[in-house]
């Protein structure tokens, strides 16, 4: 068998009003049609319970957010700086070489170049040993090129 529960306002015996309505449920049967005036209360969405700190929380909370940003900012220097320390690293020998007028770096990496050596990868080894932008040299600039 099942009921329906629905809330009904009572007044005080004698007619007067109270400062404050009691609220009281009804209990009714399975044929019950509600009278019009009566309205069932809306339901109210969950309210999240408030987590409030203390102030040695707040510390603690501060501390740790200052701590996994420090970590983050050293680890994420350490593989800048071990990205840009692999550009410059290179195993061979190397020699000096003084850029002459008319000298260009495809030159350059030309003479230097070994037998079969695709001189592309020599240009990139110079500008990556001597941290050049771009292939402009200038008259009697020192230049370091892989030895052949």
């Amino acid at each position: 068998m099942s009921a329906l529960a629905i809330p009904v306002q009572s007044r005080p015996a004698g007619g007067a009003r109270a400062s404050r309505p009691a609220r009281h449920l009804q209990l009714v049967g399975p044929d019950f049609v509600p009278a019009s005036g009566v309205v069932a209360p809306a339901a109210r969405p969950a309210a999240r319970p408030v987590i409030r700190l203390s102030a040695r929380g707040r510390l603690v909370r501060g501390v740790l957010l200052l701590l996994t940003s420090l970590a983050l900012a050293v680890t994420g220097g350490a593989w800048v700086g071990s990205v840009a320390s692999e550009a410059g690293t290179y195993s061979g020998a190397v020699e000096r070489v003084s850029v002459g007028a008319g000298d260009t770096l495809w030159g350059i990496a030309a003479t230097a170049a070994d037998e079969g050596q695709d001189v592309r990868d020599v240009v990139d080894d110079i500008m990556r040993l001597n941290g050049l932008g771009s292939g402009e040299l200038v008259v009697g600039q020192q230049i370091v090129v892989p030895a052949p």
